[in-house]
């Protein structure tokens, strides 16, 4: 099982922590800020020291510092409220502005417009109205009212640009990094299902060479076996003659798996023509084995000549190979003693057809082979990733039918020597 796309949600420690820290740097930076400004105010204006004016507001101060704490805190269950509460209530606290800049930097993090702007603009007229009047109320009550010092407003402006500015960079590196984790996550599934394809493939590989090299040659061990079993009236030179036909057959299908299974053995080896295939010009020595079998089998070249099958491309040889093996091991299996009917027709340039017919018994075999259900199958996928077809089935006639065809591919020389009458 591949691992979720996001991240995993942090415990409840990580979460305090996060605020903790946060915490930690807002609220002496602001109480630093309130210091440097409350200090400056009572340089500029002495009279501040007796003011209860100004030891109401300093104490207001430090309440909505305490207030905007918690709210920060509280913020991500309401953001654009909770952001709006802060900022409104932070612009009239110098203590605040640690946790004010804080809370717009947040917001800003999930690069909203339509939650930014409001807030962004809210936090600009709230700091001025502030500190119009902290000018009035505290350090300068008796004071006239001047116009708004554009100096003031142009700093404003760039330290709520900066603020923003700074959350929606830290908003985009935190996507950047949601999206490459993301990316990853899709990597990792890839590669599984990659693996996972690769070996399927290699257990079908493997089944594949198991049953073309090994059915054929224990289908007739067994085919013989039993004949040595249920044929009692058997005189010693037939015993021997099919003992030594079990023989052969069982060691040279011992020395195919021994092959096999080291071409399956060597990660060098990535393919099944790493190995020696067979080719349709060793189809004589199946024929013959079937026949020494007891299953009569008639083989007909139909507008085919033998010079024809010397030029066969080997990957087509190699398949129809395979399909009258296969075939004939079916017939053995299913139809013992069987005549079979092997007709091989076609042109090169255009399409090589062989046809396998025998006739259906009307009764189950008293010793039935072993079978796997896919061989005809695996016949059929080797075929259509060729452009090939394959057809098998029962005829109304009672007789089995199997026909094969694969595109007969004329080389490029010899197709310009035919042309030009060479």
């Amino acid at each position: 099982m591949t691992s979720p796309v996001g991240p995993p949600r942090p415990s409840r420690a990580r979460r305090v922590w996060a605020h903790t820290w946060r915490l930690l740097v807002a609220v002496p930076g602001g109480l630093l800020v309130g210091l440097i400004t409350y200090g400056t105010a009572l340089e500029a204006y002495p009279a501040m020291e007796t003011s209860v004016r100004a030891a109401v507001w300093f104490a207001l101060d430090a309440l909505c510092l305490m207030v905007c704490a918690v709210l920060y805190v509280l913020r991500r269950r309401a953001p654009l409220a909770v952001t709006g509460t802060v900022v409104t209530i932070g612009s009239f606290s110098s203590f605040s502005i640690g946790i004010t800049t804080l809370a717009v930097v947040s917001l800003a993090t999930r690069r909203r417009w339509a939650e930014i702007v409001p807030v962004a603009l809210l936090w600009f007229g709230a700091s001025l109205v502030g500190e119009r009047a902290i000018s009035t109320y505290v350090t300068d009550p008796g004071g006239e009212m001047t116009h708004l010092d554009l100096t003031v407003v142009a700093v404003q402006v760039v330290f709520v640009a900066l603020v923003v500015v700074t959350g929606m960079f830290i908003g985009g590196r935190r996507a950047l990094v949601a999206s490459l984790r993301e990316q990853a996550a899709i990597a990792r599934r890839e590669a599984d299902a990659r693996d996972d394809g690769a070996r399927a493939a290699e257990r079908n590989r493997i089944a594949r060479e198991m049953h073309d090299v090994l059915a054929h040659r224990l289908s007739l061990v067994a085919l013989h076996s039993g004949a040595l079993e249920y044929r009692a009236g058997l005189d010693p030179e037939q015993v021997r003659e099919t003992a030594a036909v079990v023989r052969e057959n069982a060691h040279e299908a011992l020395g195919e798996l021994r092959e096999v299974l080291g071409l399956l053995r060597d990660t060098t080896a990535t393919d099944e023509q790493s190995r020696p295939q067979p080719t349709f010009a060793q189809v004589d020595e199946l024929v013959e084995g079937t026949r020494a079998a007891g299953s009569p089998v008639t083989f007909v070249l139909d507008r085919v000549g033998e010079d024809d099958l010397t030029r066969l491309p080997v990957s087509t040889s190699r398949h129809l190979y395979r399909v009258v093996q296969e075939t004939l091991t079916n017939a053995r299996k299913h139809a013992p003693g069987a005549p079979v009917h092997v007709r091989l027709h076609g042109a090169p340039g255009e399409r090589i057809a062989l046809e396998v017919t025998n006739p259906v018994p009307t009764t189950a075999p008293t010793a039935a082979l072993p079978t796997s259900g896919w061989g005809l199958t695996g016949l059929a996928e080797r075929l259509d990733l060729t452009g090939g077809e394959l057809e098998a089935g029962r005829q109304p006639d009672g007789t089995f039918v199997v026909r094969a065809s694969l595109p007969w591919v004329v080389p490029a020389d010899e197709h310009a020597t035919t042309s030009s009458g060479v």
